[in-house]
């Protein structure tokens, strides 16, 4: 074996810590979000209607995927420039129209 092969400490470390809030971190969100005792109440970007909405999961499970990747990418300096463009593409430039647009007028 050489020591290209082994993982030291230090990146068995790393890959602890992101693989713990990779997973930890969506799952302490759920919790709270359901819990009665904090006031954090995130339950709508997963539900309409007082229902679980399949494609708000799926869309808010693929930006954290996302987001992790490009995280884990730039800690590990391979993120390219086509991946921050995609990253930006995808979740930035549409949530930063969100913000800027004018309210939905009612009815």
């Amino acid at each position: 074996m050489t020591a290209d092969s082994v993982t030291n400490l230090q990146e068995s470390l790393f890959l602890f810590v992101f693989f713990a809030l990779y997973f930890g971190v969506p799952a302490l969100l759920v919790w709270v979000s359901y819990c009665e005792r904090f006031r954090l109440d995130l339950s709508a970007l997963w539900t309409h209607n007082e229902r679980p909405d399949k494609i708000a999961a799926i869309l808010v499970g693929s930006w954290w995927i996302h987001s992790c990747s490009v995280i884990m990418w730039s800690l590990s300096r391979t993120v390219t420039t086509a991946d921050l463009l995609a990253y930006g593409g995808v979740w930035v430039t549409p949530l930063i129209a969100k913000m800027f647009s004018q309210p939905d007028k009612p009815a």
